[in-house]
């Protein structure tokens, strides 16, 4: 087909299509924006089919090395034969000592997390979770008379404002003050397709002089106080030991589990950055490990982000002001919003 009649054809195709759009009384531009559209998500389909193949690959190959060796004796496998497969070496966290190395465990062999540049993909639905709710009321303080499941919520609904004021499409775990199990959280988040999931909550420590934020994502912890306070926030979650252990078991938690350390740097500088200008006291309790059900039942990059003490009297004080949990929806939607744009920027580089 010559150039003229390429370009013949796709002026007749523009024009059908206009013709399209309006019968269907739909904006200029829709039917190709669709075309587009189909067409990345094809890509990304693309995409994480390699990725799955290359991990199969890198799988069988060592099975077989492995197999070899021990026919020599030699049960060992070295950094040269690993980099030959061009799996990147696990880089060290040192946001928690105790924590685990981001490795997988596949047919009792331990490879290698996958990457998370090789799947990257934009952020467009936010689920927001307004922690307790209903018969649960969380941490309360009746010297002010609040109550944890009410800031949390005034603090969602406000990034839920901003989010949506952003063209982003936002899901909340619980309409109101209602009481909705933590499974069924985080189904609601599962079934949105939510892109990033984030939980509120308001901190209560038994040191009423602690104050400060802290910003957690899923994994392992050996902190005693870590244990207990998830345990607390794992009561009556609605899942069975057999349910944990599988959701603990996917093949992507690795990359899901990176991203989600990335996600809660963002929101903690940003509310660390934010806060401090109107409480100079606030404290930047650091990026966590904890075995949350919330972060770890969800599909997406999961945080939960305990806002403020409210065991801390200054900062209880400033929770009772609307301009501090503004602040606090203003900082959490930032710190989303530097994630989202770093995901952005890393998928445009990956499809050029």
């Amino acid at each position: 087909m010559s150039a003229e009649q390429r370009l013949k054809r796709r002026l007749l195709e523009g024009m059908a299509e206009e013709n399209i759009e309006v019968i269907r009384n739909q904006p200029r531009g829709t039917i190709r924006r669709q075309r587009l559209a189909r067409l990345q998500r094809f890509r990304r389909a693309v995409v994480v089919g390699g990725s799955l193949l290359a991990i199969a690959t890198v799988v069988l190959a060592l099975s077989i090395r492995s197999d070899a060796s021990s026919d020599r004796g030699d049960s060992q496998l070295t950094d040269r034969s690993i980099r030959s497969f061009n799996m990147a070496p696990p880089q060290p966290d040192d946001s928690d000592a105790g924590g685990s190395d981001l490795t997988e465990v596949i047919n009792g062999r331990q490879t290698h997390a996958i990457e998370p540049a090789v799947i990257p993909l934009a952020v467009r639905t936010i689920a927001i979770d307004a922690g307790h709710g209903g018969t649960d009321s969380g941490a309360l303080l009746p010297r002010y008379g609040m109550l944890e499941k009410d800031l949390a919520w005034d603090i969602a609904n406000r990034l839920r404002e901003l989010s949506v004021r952003h063209e982003f499409k936002v899901v909340m775990t619980r309409p109101g003050d209602e009481t909705v199990a933590l499974r069924d959280r985080t189904e609601i988040a599962n079934r949105a397709n939510a892109d990033l999931f984030v939980s509120i909550h308001v901190n209560w420590l038994p040191d009423r002089e602690a104050r400060g934020i802290e910003t957690y994502f899923a994994g392992a912890t050996v902190d005693p106080f870590l244990k207990q306070l998830a345990a607390k926030e794992n009561s009556d979650s609605g899942f069975s030991v057999a349910d944990t252990r599988r959701l603990l078991d996917g093949i992507y938690s690795g990359v899901r589990q990176q991203q989600s350390q990335r996600l809660a740097g963002w929101v903690g500088q940003s509310l660390f950055e934010t806060l401090r200008s109107m409480n100079p006291d606030v404290v930047d309790r650091g990026v966590m490990r904890a075995p949350f059900v919330v972060l770890v039942a969800t599909d997406m990059p999961a945080i939960l982000a305990e806002v403020a003490c409210i065991s801390n009297d200054r900062e209880a004080r400033f929770l009772g002001l609307p301009q501090y949990r503004q602040d606090i929806a203003e900082a959490l939607f930032a710190g989303v919003q530097g994630y989202a744009r770093e995901v952005s920027a890393t998928e445009e580089g990956g499809s050029s």
